[in-house]
C-alpha cells in the first residue's frame, strides 16, 4: 500500500507538472488535434490500402513511371554519335569482374566489334566510336521497351545483364580518355554511360506514363503534399505555442 501511495502521488505530481506546461490550453488543443490528424493520415499513407501497396509506394511507382516517360534519351545519341563517326577505338578495358571479359567479348562481337581478352581480365577494344556508341544505345532502347526476347535471342542473356556490361565498357573507356587528355570522347562515352545506359538498366521494368496524360493526379499529389507539409508545421506550432514556446526575435545589441 505505501508504494502504490507513493505511485499515486508521483503520478498526480507529473500531470500536475505537465499542467503547468500548457499556457494556452486553446492553441495546444488545436495543435494536438492537428497532430493526431496528421498521424492518422500518415497511417493512411504507410498501410496497405491499396491492394498490396502502400499509398506510398502507389505514388513512388507512379512518379518513377512518369519519370521514365522523359528519360528516354537514346533517341538523341544518332545526332551526338554522327561526330564519332571513324574515330577508331584501340584501348583496353576491364569489365571488373571475374569471367566478365568472356561477355563482353561476346556481346560485342555480336555486334561486329572487335574484341578480345587480354589474359588479364581485360578486354581490348578495336573499332569505331560511332558503331559503338549505336550498338550500346540499340540495346539499352530494347531493355526501354521491355525486349527481353530480343537479348535472350541475340546474347543469350537478360536485358539488364547486357546493359551492365556496356555500361562496365563505357565506364572504363571515358576513364581511359581523361587518362589520354581526350576530353570530347569522354564527355560522349560519358553521356552514354550516364544518360543511356543507366536510366535504362534503373527503369527496366517500370511502364512508362506521358506526364499530360496523368497531370490531373500530378497536381492532386502535390497539392497533398504542399497542404501536408503546412499542416503539420502548424499543428507543431499551435503545441509549442499552447505550452509558451515561442520563437521571437533576438534583441538588437546597443552599443555603449
Amino acid at each position: 500500500m505505501p508504494q502504490l501511495k507513493e505511485e499515486l502521488q508521483a503520478h498526480v505530481a507529473s500531470m500536475i507538472g505537465f499542467s503547468m506546461l500548457v499556457r494556452d490550453r486553446r492553441r495546444f488543443r488545436i495543435g494536438l488535434i492537428g497532430l493526431l490528424a496528421f498521424l492518422v493520415a500518415l497511417a493512411f499513407w504507410i498501410l496497405p490500402v491499396r491492394g498490396s501497396r502502400t499509398g506510398l509506394q502507389w505514388a513512388d511507382n507512379l512518379f518513377n513511371q512518369l519519370a521514365k516517360g522523359s528519360a528516354d534519351s537514346t533517341p538523341a545519341v544518332a545526332q551526338k554519335s554522327e561526330k564519332f563517326r571513324g574515330v577508331l577505338v584501340d584501348i583496353g578495358v576491364n569489365p571488373k569482374w571475374p569471367g566478365a571479359d568472356q561477355w563482353v567479348v561476346k556481346i560485342l562481337a555480336a555486334d561486329g566489334i572487335s574484341a578480345s581478352p587480354m589474359g588479364d581480365g581485360r578486354v581490348r577494344i578495336r573499332g569505331d566510336l560511332w558503331h559503338l556508341s549505336m550498338a550500346a544505345s540499340a540495346d539499352a532502347e530494347l531493355l526501354f521497351k521491355e525486349q527481353e526476347e530480343a537479348f535472350r535471342n541475340k546474347y543469350g542473356l537478360k536485358g539488364k545483364e547486357v546493359i551492365y556490361y556496356w555500361w562496365t565498357t563505357f565506364d572504363d573507356l571515358t576513364r581511359r580518355y581523361i587518362q589520354l587528355n581526350r576530353s570530347e570522347e569522354a564527355d560522349f562515352t560519358r553521356f552514354i554511360t550516364t544518360r543511356v545506359l543507366e536510366p535504362s538498366y534503373n527503369f527496366a521494368g517500370i511502364e512508362p506514363r506521358n506526364i499530360s496524360s496523368n497531370l490531373g493526379t500530378v497536381i492532386v499529389l502535390l497539392l497533398v503534399y504542399v497542404l501536408y507539409t503546412v499542416w503539420y508545421g502548424f499543428a507543431t506550432m499551435y503545441l509549442f505555442e499552447g505550452m509558451g514556446i515561442t520563437a521571437t526575435r533576438a534583441r538588437e545589441k546597443r552599443e555603449i
